[in-house]
């Protein structure tokens, strides 16, 4: 998996398995289906990548899988 450089400048690296860099996300009503057996695989097939800056703590949501711009979060900030 490529490296993705945040806004903020700072490069992600995604290379590590398991990433500390690297959130999983699903929809509660498709996690539901797996309640009484888990098949792994299937369960990561339905999960949506979110990758974390940890000098920003942007979040580079990959909806539409990693080939794909992806959808960018920030922390508001108080004023």
């Amino acid at each position: 998996m490529p490296k993705v450089v945040c806004l903020c400048k700072e490069v992600i690296n995604l290379s590590d398995i398991p990433s500390p860099n690297q959130l999983l996300m699903i929809e509660d009503v498709k996690y539901d289906k797996y309640f009484d057996s888990i098949d792994a695989e299937k369960l990561y097939e339905e999960m949506t990548l979110v990758v974390r800056c940890q000098n920003c703590k942007r979040l580079y949501v990959y909806e539409n899988g990693f080939e794909n711009d992806p959808l960018i979060y920030s922390l508001d900030r108080p004023e």
